[in-house]
């Protein structure tokens, strides 16, 4: 089984309507509200137009929300700073923004500022800062800061690595749904880190990752079914996520698939199909694909 990889961004953007707003209406007073001044309808068209990636009008109602007070603009405003979609990229824009939102005690703004200390945007780099802003977004019960301190603590990143304090970080957020956390937390019932080793506990978690379209997930339960670890053996289902996570561009994943059909396991023995996966793998550096194909342009067959 692979490391899970190191701690990414994970800055979720929060878009739903504000409740006592409805759009259920085929024409909704959207525009009409945001132009009078309605700052929840300003926040939720923002919001409208980042989901339609047109990251200006989105930027521009962000920031008359903003400008209101509304803590969630403030925060998807420095989104659209941190990546530069619709305005100038600005981390000092962000930090600013984020600050504002933090005060107000929005938790998945305590994310973003761990975020920008964890890798020194607009602020100096320092993870001890880092993990103080991830654990307050976590004890706020936002489901990002609880998976990212999850991935302090297991690396052991501002002291001991804690593997059991971390596997109750990932438990909370996986069970809001959130799916790195969900991988994470399988993970660890694999290698049983800071938790009884349970395969059956691993696949589940695993699979709700990988149906969240998570391809080390996905590469990993298939791996497990393989081995009929935490089930009985299904090369089928096996192969159908090593699909999923290969056309998503996993290594891993690629050569796995390519194991399968060179194998007839789950697949129709296709040596051909297993060359196609096996090439795109050693494209990207996977040894063990780059040695197969060497063989089989020997005449090697195994």
């Amino acid at each position: 089984m692979s490391t899970p990889r190191s701690a990414e961004l994970d800055l979720g953007i929060h878009t739903q309507p504000p409740q006592h707003l409805d759009f259920s209406e085929t024409q909704h007073p959207l525009e009409v509200l945001a132009h009078e001044g309605d700052a929840a309808a300003q926040e939720w068209l923002g919001a409208h137009y980042h989901d339609r990636k047109d990251f200006v009008h989105a930027a521009h109602w962000y920031r008359k929300a903003a400008e209101q007070g509304s803590a969630g603009a403030r925060y998807n405003l420095g989104w659209l700073y941190i990546h530069g979609r619709g305005v100038e990229q600005s981390d000092a824009q962000a930090l600013d923004l984020w600050r504002q939102a933090c005060e107000a005690g929005l938790a998945r703004a305590m994310n973003g500022l761990g975020f920008l200390y964890e890798h020194g945007r607009g602020v100096p780099r320092s993870d001890a800062q880092a993990q103080v802003w991830y654990q307050r977004a976590a004890e706020a019960g936002d489901a990002a800061g609880q998976c990212n301190l999850g991935i302090f603590l297991l690396n052991g990143r501002c002291g001991p690595a804690d593997p059991s304090g971390a596997a109750a970080m990932f438990s909370l957020a996986a069970h809001q749904g959130h799916r790195e956390a969900c991988y994470r937390y399988g993970h660890l019932f694999v290698t049983g880190q800071g938790v009884e080793q349970d395969d059956a506990q691993a696949v589940a978690w695993l699979r709700k990752a990988a149906e969240m379209d998570m391809p080390e997930a996905q590469r990993e339960l298939a791996a497990l079914l393989a081995m009929g670890r935490g089930g009985s053996l299904d090369y089928t289902q096996a192969a159908g996520w090593y699909q999923r996570a290969a056309e998503l561009g996993d290594a891993q994943a690629q050569f796995g698939l390519g194991v399968l059909y060179y194998r007839g396991l789950g697949k129709l023995p296709d040596v051909e199909k297993a060359r196609h996966w096996w090439t795109l793998a050693a494209a990207q550096g996977e040894e063990r694909a780059r040695k197969n194909l060497a063989l089989l342009a020997k005449g090697v067959r195994r």
